[in-house]
């Protein structure tokens, strides 16, 4: 490592109180600031031959977690293959009673193969993977980890759990499709419904959204149309054509709870942000700027350009305002939870060593990390974290379920999660 980086001797757990760089018109007293780490609640150690994976899309409801795995298996004395296709699913409250369920083929799985996994409220999982060419599997373990159903389907299609917990399947056949069929199951795996649509229906991009909206893109015609479900596709609630001097526009359809939405509208030329109520009339209009990005926490929406943030409301009113870090630095990693919990981190952060160092006493380099939670109605700093840790314990993934509810596990040393409630 760089000889300039300078040794800290204090233990790694310790909270450092930082200077907070906030955004015009923020105060310090915002924060909780936190000197220490409290106690763990609890630690959980996977099963030998599994790791923790891409834990930042977690997802969790109200008693369980659910994170994907990466599983190391031999398959001959000389070879050793890798799948992601394994689920932990984790008690919240005390870290027992969990399961591992493993959907993976590890002989003949292949690397990059549609493959995902959903979660809903209630505890129910959903699993789907490429078999072949053309087939897949989509299946469904209740929340105990027993598989419930599986569905073998041979078209390409596209999975989707709906707010309610039924599931809705997009097939087609790839390419020329002459028909796009729905198919609704609910948890149990009972047909609700089979929609056929043929004609209009294939141009362009059709699509459900969570909460059971329709959304009908034709990117030629530069324009999109919202129905309100799959039952009512007679008339739009809204058709939406994009300004002329907007080549090739990319649209986007997000909903806020009680029904209202906007269309998000983006191309080279520029971004538009249009907010409709429930009954599909237009009530605002915000232009954006070209590298702004948007999400949704329930019913406000963010706007993000690298590390500066501004909040709305659904009725475009502005909430607060939030800079982390300095103008310009691109290394914060932005994350905004399934349920709409915002942090901001930055990690390996080296520091520099001291000019002499007594070689028989030198422990390692130190790495500084920051974690920010930000309040997801007004963008106000809720908690800080402010670590260093010593060379190799460097690097965390940082898991946040809100009220506090932290939970770590390292980069390179990953097969244990750790819970901890910040106050």
């Amino acid at each position: 490592m760089d000889s300039k980086r300078f040794k800290f001797i204090i233990a790694a757990l310790t909270l450092l109180l930082v200077t907070q760089v906030l955004a015009p018109g923020r105060s310090a007293a915002a924060a909780k600031t936190i000197e220490q780490l409290p106690e763990p609640e609890w630690s959980y150690t996977l099963p030998e031959g599994y790791t923790f994976w891409n834990t930042l899309d977690s997802l969790q409801n109200k008693e369980r977690m659910f994170i994907q795995l990466s599983k190391k298996a031999k398959l001959s004395a000389s070879q050793t293959k890798y799948s992601d296709k394994v689920y932990a699913s984790i008690d919240r409250n005390n870290g027992s009673t969990s399961w591992v369920y493993d959907y993976s083929d590890i002989a003949n799985d292949k690397p990059f193969t549609a493959s995902k996994f959903f979660s809903a409220s209630n505890g129910y999982s959903y699993f789907y993977k490429m078999k072949g060419a053309i087939a897949y599997d989509f299946s469904v373990v209740d929340p105990k980890g027993k598989l419930k159903w599986t569905k073998n389907i041979t078209d390409s299609y596209t999975p989707l759990v709906l707010d309610s917990g039924n599931i809705v399947i997009r097939s087609y056949v790839p390419h020329k499709p002459t028909s796009i069929t729905f198919t609704e199951y609910n948890q149990g795996g009972k047909q609700i419904r089979k929609l056929n649509l043929t004609n209009k229906w294939t141009s362009g991009i059709l699509e459900v959204l969570p909460n059971g909206y329709v959304t009908h893109e034709l990117p030629e015609q530069g324009s999109i149309s919202i129905y309100r479900s799959l039952s009512a596709l007679k008339t739009p609630l809204v058709t939406y054509t994009a300004p002329k001097s907007m080549k090739n526009p990319y649209f986007e359809v997000k909903s806020f709870k009680g029904g209202s939405f906007i269309v998000y509208l983006s191309s080279k030329n520029g971004k538009l942000v249009i907010g409709y109520d429930m009954k599909g009339k237009k009530k605002w209009v915000r232009t954006l700027n070209v590298n702004d990005q948007i999400d949704i926490t329930g019913n406000n929406y963010l706007v993000r350009n690298e590390n500066t943030y501004r909040l709305y409301s659904k009725d475009n009113q502005l909430l607060g305002k939030q800079q982390i870090g300095e103008i310009g630095d691109k290394k914060w990693i932005y994350h905004m939870t399934p349920s709409g919990e915002i942090t901001v981190e930055k990690q390996f952060q080296w520091q520099e060593r001291p000019p002499i160092i007594d070689e028989n006493l030198f422990e390692g380099d130190w790495a500084r990390e920051d974690f920010y939670v930000l309040d997801p109605g007004n963008l106000q700093i809720k908690y800080h974290l402010s670590t260093l840790w010593l060379d190799q314990k460097a690097g965390h993934m940082y898991i946040y379920a809100g009220n506090g509810e932290l939970y770590l596990t390292n980069e390179f040393f990953d097969n244990t999660l750790t819970k901890y409630i910040l106050k």
